[in-house]
């Protein structure tokens, strides 16, 4: 039987704090526990949220293990970095040191292509593989959306929730015609969505904007996500019977089954 490429999913958005990284975490806990996908979540954001939601960080730092740092350096490959979690669920950790492999990349050969090239070892060993990228417009956000199939776009219900979506979709635009042309915008999904009427107007008119094609799903604002964080886990593995959790298995459904995981 003809083995199948992953499929490559960056989250992104050039404004922090719309619930990227927890997005990240929810849709791939998600995909591996409810959906029985193979799913390797790759932390490239230097902030390292992610990692630390998923792994020891401390003992990461401390060990000197390898990690994403490395990756971008070439000086560690892909298949030495990745930590298992459970089953089907994987790890590609990061420390605050992938700032400085950023720096690095501006003086590597094919910079742009460092992480895509690294990731070639590894694209049949999982079914998808999703990126958590930093907020920025960056040597490693471009890395990643050049690594990708496809990109997925937090949106915070807010009024200037749509400050930095111009500019990662010229970002965007860029990578699909210098670098990756295979490179889709799969869709938006609005975050931490509230009852009052300002939440509901705020994402009515995100909703409406021109800049926004698709909207894959919506995510609310709720207790059980503070109290998750504190507990560095994702909603779903906090509580799985949460309206966050079920909203996130939808979103993951709709996003895997647009991006043709499944």
């Amino acid at each position: 039987m003809e083995r199948k490429k992953a499929k490559v999913i960056s989250t992104a958005n050039q404004k922090g704090g719309v619930g990227k990284t927890s997005s990240t975490d929810n849709i791939g806990e998600i995909a591996a526990d409810q959906l029985n996908l193979k799913t390797l979540l790759i932390d490239m954001d230097p902030q390292s949220s992610l990692t630390s939601l998923k792994a020891n960080i401390v003992s990461i730092i401390a060990n000197k293990q390898k990690n994403m740092t490395d990756v971008m350096l070439q000086r560690a490959t892909m298949k030495e970095i990745i930590i298992p979690l459970r089953k089907n669920l994987y790890l590609a950790p990061t420390t605050l040191e992938l700032s400085d492999a950023e720096i690095n990349l501006v003086s590597a050969t094919l910079r742009e292509l460092v992480f895509a090239k690294a990731l070639e070892e590894i694209i049949y060993d999982y079914d998808l593989i999703i990126i958590d990228c930093p907020p920025s417009r960056g040597l490693l956000t471009v890395n990643a959306l050049s690594a990708s199939d496809y990109v997925v776009i937090p949106v915070q219900s807010e009024y200037q929730a749509l400050i930095g979506i111009n500019l990662l979709k010229n970002t965007i635009k860029n990578i699909q015609k210098q670098i990756n042309p295979n490179l889709e915008t799969l869709g938006y999904f609005i975050t931490m969505i509230t009852r009052t009427n300002h939440s509901s107007d705020v994402t009515n008119e995100i909703k409406k904007d021109k800049d926004i094609s698709v909207i894959l799903g919506s995510i609310n604002r709720g207790i059980a996500v503070s109290e998750a964080g504190v507990a560095n886990m994702s909603v779903y593995e906090y509580d799985s019977s949460e309206t966050v959790s079920k909203q996130y298995l939808e979103l993951t459904k709709t996003i895997v089954e647009k991006a043709g995981v499944m």
